[in-house]
């Protein structure tokens, strides 16, 4: 029995190393492709969960984890993590069930942040950003409180019960009046330019938090381009470090 015992436990280590070696592989494919569409799909081909995308030593107490939304094909997320990851800070992609309801789905993600706030012990922030429904997700993070602060951000997210989300999510309240532990930080897209909500009756962003942070983008890039529901990450990121 104790033999046996032993050839599963090497077993196992041996799956566990190969499955770092195919993840590491995805991510330097990653960062090498040029065409964002592609590699969009590869950072989606990752497992279920959290997944660090660059071992730096460098700012190893501040921690970014970004958070895709519905259906997300990934490419909107390339070009913002690649910033995070030239500015020096430790990066986590999480991945996770979009068809599971926010409360479900934060709770989950808290559970994870707990364990790696333990398991790296020099962390004493996280900045955890939140796109679309990945924003929804995140937002619920802002009353609760770890062992480290926390920044939240939520990117052309919706913040209230909506239609589909209801028809899912029945017992979803949305977040007005929340009462906030962390800082959060709303960060709107125009309504109009937004492809995700320019057709809902009411703009599902629009939320009163109170002592949190609303930054309204704005309709165009300086370059005149449409700043719509997934490139807006692009600019809030770009904004984040220019603060």
């Amino acid at each position: 029995m104790t033999k046996f015992f032993f050839l599963v436990f090497t077993f196992s280590l041996f799956l566990c190393s190969c499955s770092s070696q195919t993840e590491q592989k995805i991510i330097s494919k990653i960062f090498k492709e040029d065409d964002v569409r592609k590699a969009g799909k590869l950072l989606q081909s990752l497992p279920m969960g959290l997944t660090l995308l660059n071992a730096t030593n460098n700012q190893a107490d501040t921690v970014f984890v970004a958070v895709h939304g519905y259906a997300s094909e990934g490419y909107e997320w390339i070009k913002p993590l690649r910033k995070i990851m030239q500015k020096g800070f430790q990066l986590y992609y999480y991945r996770w069930d979009w068809n599971t309801c926010p409360d479900y789905a934060e709770r989950k993600l808290l559970a994870i942040l707990e364990d790696l706030i333990v398991d790296k012990s020099r962390i004493d922030h996280l900045n955890i950003v939140g796109h679309s429904y990945g924003g929804t997700l995140v937002a619920g993070l802002a009353d609760e409180t770890t062992a480290v602060t926390m920044s939240i951000h939520t990117v052309a997210a919706p913040m209230i019960p909506y239609e589909r989300l209801i028809n899912r999510c029945a017992n979803f309240n949305g977040y007005e009046n929340m009462t906030i532990a962390n800082n959060l930080f709303q960060w709107r897209t125009v309504k109009e330019e937004d492809g995700a909500f320019k057709n809902m009756a009411v703009d599902p962003q629009i939320v009163n938090i109170p002592n949190s942070t609303v930054i309204e983008l704005p309709p165009q890039f300086q370059d005149g381009r449409r700043l719509g529901h997934n490139w807006s990450i692009s600019w809030v990121i770009d904004n984040i470090f220019e603060k």
